[in-house]
C-alpha cells in the first residue's frame, strides 16, 4: 500500500461490500440463520475496527524499514482474517 488513507480506505471498502453480500446472500436464500448472520457482521465491523486502529500506530516510526515491515504484516494478517470471513460467508 502506497500510504495509510489508502490502507484504511481499502479496509473500509472490502468490509463494507462483505457485509452488502451477506445480507445480499440473506435475502436470496430461503432459509435464514438470523443469529448466524448477525454474528458474522459484528465480526466483519470488529475486524474492520481492530485493522483500521492499527494502522493509526506502526511500530518503530524512526526506522523506515520497520514500519514497511510493520505493514506487510499488518496487510497480510487483514487478508487472512478476511479469507476466514469470505468463507464463513460462502458457508450460509
Amino acid at each position: 500500500m502506497a500510504s495509510r488513507r489508502k490502507l484504511k480506505k481499502t479496509i473500509q471498502f472490502v468490509s463494507s461490500e462483505l457485509i452488502t453480500d451477506i445480507y445480499f446472500r440473506c435475502l436470496m436464500s430461503k432459509k435464514v440463520d438470523e443469529q448466524k448472520i448477525d454474528n458474522l457482521v459484528i465480526d466483519v465491523m470488529a475486524l474492520n475496527r481492530e485493522y483500521i486502529l492499527r494502522t493509526i500506530r506502526p511500530d518503530g516510526k524512526q526506522n523506515p524499514k520497520l514500519v514497511k515491515a510493520y505493514f506487510r504484516k499488518l496487510f497480510a494478517d487483514w487478508q487472512t482474517a478476511m479469507e476466514k470471513v469470505i468463507k464463513e460467508i460462502e458457508g450460509i
